[in-house]
């Protein structure tokens, strides 16, 4: 125990008589209030010691009272009421504290995995753009051309037969050479990075 620790636990104790923690048992409103006024800011300011947020502080105690009014049958009045205060309040914020510890790792490994992951993704689509681009260059040139004006130009079979004075069965053929290259290249990327 620090010395904030035993500074405070010292000043929650004697504050209230076993007569009114015995009345307090029984499910006294006015007992309650009492205890309430007695070591509300007490607990708060030795809570905020730990967890450093006045409003996390605050709610964590009034958490403390909602729960002490609901068991309050089980109050042993022979024991120090302050020890049992003082017990459950530490017990609160080092909770508080470990839960927030749980929970920012969690969050901070989630952005980690999403950066990650966006990071990949995006080389990933940056290799198979440039990978493409590659395979489209190493095409024979009318295949090529063909392949660019279906997919660059969006035109159809008809137009790009006509335009290049071909038949539309050439131009079929060499666009299904085409996608089979570049399946090829795909296929490849994805040896790399399952």
């Amino acid at each position: 125990m620090n010395t904030q620790e035993k500074n405070i636990s010292l000043s929650l104790m004697n504050t209230i008589s076993e007569n009114t923690l015995n009345i307090l048992r029984e499910g006294n409103h006015k007992a309650f209030e009492e205890v309430f006024v007695a070591y509300f800011d007490k607990i708060k300011i030795f809570i905020f010691g730990y967890i450093k947020s006045e409003v996390d502080a605050e709610e964590l105690t009034e958490d403390i009272f909602v729960n002490l009014w609901i068991n309050h049958a089980s109050i042993d009045p022979s024991r120090s009421f302050s020890s049992y205060m003082h017990t459950i309040a530490r017990n609160a914020a080092l909770n508080f504290l470990r839960h927030k510890f749980i929970r920012e790792s969690h969050e901070n490994n989630i952005v980690e995995f999403k950066s990650n992951f966006n990071s990949e993704d995006e080389l990933i689509a940056k290799e198979t753009a440039l990978l493409i681009e590659m395979a489209i260059e190493k095409m024979p040139e009318q295949r090529k051309k063909i392949y660019q004006l279906s997919r660059n130009e969006g035109l159809k079979n008809e137009e790009i037969a006509i335009c290049l004075n071909i038949t539309k069965t050439n131009v079929e053929s060499q666009l299904s050479l085409a996608l089979k290259d570049i399946r090829k290249v795909i296929a490849s990327i994805f040896l790399f990075f399952p």
